[in-house]
């Protein structure tokens, strides 16, 4: 939104994020910018209260742009600006001396005359209209300027709209005002996740990968003005925005720290030093480091915040944090290193330093690491645990390697933080690297003569990655398979007691390897993840296994392994990160295949909101594209598919981007882009399934289909070859899909009437033994065929639609542009014109717009007939 250039600020003294700063690129309009617009029109005076740099002077500049007061033929109203960041400190009504001029030095010690001059000097500003001082920061005002600005609301003298930090509220005047409903006060939150991706977008001019979004806004929390610090960390691949570094403290951050601190105190410069370093810490510790007038200083101006919580024995406490971790990190950055370890060895010996967990425990850890301070093995690994839980294994290898550094040859510990750094290397995509440590874990563990059950974890952990490697780098899944056979040999030679237990979890992770790579013994998978001792060990086994039972058609045994495997991730999310996320995804496919389109939706909405669980980002945004594809919303779906390829040169996590560079081809050949769909199946046909191998019949199917909306005859010489190829393996969906394929008579290469007898044959043997809404649908649609019942097709095909299956036309539509060929697959498929408008974020009136350009184009006047010319 641009600022309205005709709203008038005639203060020389307006501060430096004045109108004209709202013409920034990107600006989200949020509903508080007209609830302070309404206010303020009302004749209400306004305090608009936030942390800094949550957007409060973008909200309010947004808000009085258009703005009018009485009637829409008023005059407009003056917009009078003042700043308490440019406030001399010490002067009584310095805040006010651009409006009192000359008068301000006679009104000192007059309190009645200061006010006089001020309402006096709003007057001659008001040009016949009403008058509106804005106050940007009047946290910062003098007590002086304060008081006499409250004075002039109560009696209705000045109409306010005024911005302060959060800490204000608590403050005299202030609170006064709005518990006296005096003024209304209005609270701005930090950006969502979903305004963060839409100011990204806007900002960068570009789609930005799912898990880039969800970087930035951990790494920022929302703040507006940090997010503008973190995009020097982002690059531009593959079409979309992607993390490719941590975020530093910029120039202009650096230059607000160094402002905010000029206005301290020396002894409160120094507490923020210190609450930078230690933060988020007990009150009761802080004041063992500084003293409580400071804390409190830097409470009142809002650069530390504290909130009350209970400690583990249930008592009351408080904890003081920063604003912002990011200006924590601007503030440490001025801090030289001497300083900071002094500082956290005085921490290190204090009693109660609160609990911290996530990022805050994180940073707490790389802080004393970079210092080299001694960290608790417990604490480390908990800081490493959560570095991946936040989706930052680049941050769990600094602090892995930091620590790799302090501990000397020989000790046992070395191993596991082999392991986890390998782990870290491998999330990175990083093969080599973590193969070397692989190396190193193996040889300390053929050291070993006596294994104890943590030893034999670690040899399974170690054997299952190497595996795990192995087959991704060769394809080769009988070679990977190999080191399962050695690590066995290991555990009855050395675990002693511990070895029955062991070779269950080994057995468990080789299990995983061929439910991955596409061999799945579903039985015996079923009979590990079934049985009621099942632990941690066997969570990796669950999401190959429930994807393997829906290729089988099996869903409501997918659908019962998975609610079940819910539980036990849940239950053991401490000892296998991944768990919770992976079951997710397993059901949100099978559970979009079924044709169950609306829970698989509902599936991936929990998944986005998912805060305290490890999820594999680059996999949930495939999960949006393949819903887009599932409702029939190609454009949108191509733009999500294409954000989401941009991360498969980074760490393919899950070994999605086979199916991504197919389910992108299927969305691209749909929207008419057939150059694109052409070259990304020339790319798919250069990558290998490997780690999904599981997934290698989907994979097929959206190719074939891809060929079908390209009008390629190879579509149906290969849903036939499928149909084979998954009879073979048992996919008894996949075969019936395939199936399907082949006898769609509108394909090319197909009989222009009837269905083979062989394959309808097929498809009513399948019919019992493929579970789910799809699967039914798919029979009717057929049947129909069969008989040359061009009304059931009719009805077969809605009910396909609506089961995530959109089938391409006849013949192209060369007339349509993409928009129109995908509003009116659409209308095709029995969707009216408001519920394409909320499918595809659309106004009602630009559907029907387009609506009424197809029906011209195609000669038809009706969505029945426009379904007849699409078929």
């Amino acid at each position: 939104m641009a600022a309205d250039t005709d709203v008038p600020s005639t203060s020389s003294t307006a501060p430096a994020e004045s109108l004209s700063a709202v013409a920034r690129r990107t600006l989200v309009v949020r509903p508080l910018t007209e609830q302070v617009r309404a206010e303020v029109q009302s004749g209400r005076s306004v305090l608009v209260v936030g942390d800094a740099g949550v957007g409060k002077t973008h909200l309010v500049t947004a808000a009085l742009a258009h703005l009018w007061i009485g009637t829409p033929t008023s005059p407009m109203p003056t917009v009078v600006s003042v700043s308490g960041a440019t406030c001399p400190a010490g002067i009584p009504l310095g805040a006010l001396e651009p409006l009192l001029g000359d008068v301000a030095i006679s009104s000192l010690g007059s309190f009645a005359r200061a006010v006089d001059a001020l309402a006096a000097s709003l007057r001659a500003r008001s040009r016949g209209g009403p008058v509106i001082l804005r106050v940007e920061d009047a946290h910062l005002l003098d007590r002086a300027s304060s008081q006499a600005l409250a004075w002039m609301v109560q009696q209705h003298e000045v109409q306010l709209v005024a911005t302060a930090r959060s800490s204000a509220v608590s403050q005299s005047p202030w609170l006064e005002l709005w518990k006296d409903d005096v003024v209304e006060r209005i609270d701005v939150p930090p950006f969502t996740l979903a305004e963060v991706q839409q100011w990204l977008v806007g900002e960068l001019g570009g789609p930005v990968s799912l898990d880039t979004v969800r970087r930035v806004w951990s790494e920022t929390s929302g703040n507006v003005f940090h997010l503008g610090e973190v995009v020097p960390a982002l690059e531009q691949q593959g079409g979309a925005w992607v993390w490719v570094g941590g975020a530093a403290p910029g120039r202009r951050l650096l230059d607000v720290v160094a402002h905010d601190m000029s206005r301290l105190s020396g002894d409160a410069r120094v507490a923020l030093e210190i609450a930078a370093l230690v933060c988020p810490v007990s009150l009761s510790v802080l004041l063992d480091l500084v003293s409580r007038p400071v804390v409190e200083e830097l409470s009142r101006v809002g650069l530390v915040s504290m909130s009350p919580r209970l400690t583990v024995a249930g008592e009351g406490d408080v904890t003081v944090d920063l604003a912002h971790a990011l200006y924590a990190e601007a503030v440490r950055s001025g801090v030289p290193r001497a300083r900071r370890r002094e500082v956290l060895e005085r921490v290190a010996g204090l009693a109660n330093t609160g609990h911290r967990t996530g990022a805050a425990l994180v940073r707490s850890v790389a802080l004393a690491l970079d210092c080299d301070l001694a960290v608790e093995p417990s604490r480390l690994d908990a800081a490493v645990d959560a570095a991946f839980e936040l989706q930052q294994p680049d941050t769990a290898t600094r602090l892995l390697t930091s620590a790799l550094r302090r501990t000397p040859p020989g000790d046992p510990r070395r191993a596991t933080l082999a392991m986890q750094r390998a782990d870290a290397w491998w999330h990175l995509d990083d093969a080599g690297r973590a193969s070397r440590d692989l190396t190193d874990v193996f040889e300390t563990l053929w050291g070993t003569d006596r294994a104890d059950a943590p030893t034999v974890r670690l040899m399974v952990a170690a054997t299952a990655l190497r595996a795990r490697i192995a087959y991704h780098r060769d394809g080769d899944l009988d070679e990977a398979l190999v080191p399962f056979d050695i690590a066995a040999r290991w555990i009855f030679e050395r675990a002693g007691e511990h070895a029955a237990r062991g070779l269950q979890e080994l057995e468990s992770a080789r299990l995983t390897r061929l439910g991955y790579g596409g061999r799945p013994r579903l039985d015996d998978a079923l009979a590990v993840l079934l049985d009621p001792s099942a632990g941690s060990a066997a969570l990796p086994l669950a999401a190959p296994t429930i994807v393997g039972l829906a290729q089988s058609g099996r869903f409501a045994d997918a659908a019962h392994l998975a609610a079940r495997s819910a539980q036990l991730a849940a239950a053991h999310h401490d000892q296998y990160r991944w768990g919770r996320g992976e079951v997710s995804v397993a059901a949100f496919l099978t559970t979009l295949w079924s044709g169950d389109v609306a829970t698989a939706e509902r599936v991936v909405d929990a998944l986005d909101q998912e805060s305290d669980a490890a999820v594999d980002w680059v996999a949930v945004h495939v999960s949006r594209g393949l819903i887009g594809i599932a409702r029939g919303s190609w454009m949108q779906a191509h733009a999500d598919l294409h954000a989401a390829s941009a991360r498969r040169g980074h760490a393919d996590l899950g070994g999605v981007a086979v199916y991504n560079l197919a389910a992108e081809a299927l969305a691209a050949a749909a929207t008419g882009d057939a150059a694109t769909a052409r070259g990304l199946l020339a790319q798919h046909a250069d990558v290998t399934a490997r780690a999904m191998a599981g997934v290698d019949g989907e994979v097929q199917l959206l190719r074939a289909d891809t060929l079908a909306w390209l009008r390629d005859p190879r579509a149906v010489d290969e849903a036939r070859a499928l149909a084979g190829w998954a009879r073979e393996r048992g996919l008894l969906r996949v075969e019936l899909e395939a199936l399907h394929r082949s006898a769609d008579r509108r394909r090319p290469g197909t009989r222009p009437r009837g269905v083979n007898p062989d394959v309808l044959r097929r498809v009513r043997e399948l019919a019992p033994l493929v579970d789910g809404p799809r699967a039914t649908a798919i029979v009717r649609h057929v049947e129909a065929q069969a008989a040359g019942d061009d009304d059931l097709v009719r009805i077969a095909e809605r009910d396909l639609n609506r089961c995530g299956l959109w089938l391409p036309p006849v013949e192209s539509i060369v007339s349509l542009t993409r928009r129109e060929q995908e509003i009116a697959s659409l209308a095709a498929g029995g969707l009216t014109s408001r519920a394409i408008a909320s499918r595809l974020t659309l106004s009602v009136r630009t559907v029907d717009s387009h609506l009424a350009r197809v029906f011209a184009k195609t000669g038809v006047h009706s969505r029945e007939g426009l379904s007849a010319v699409l078929r």
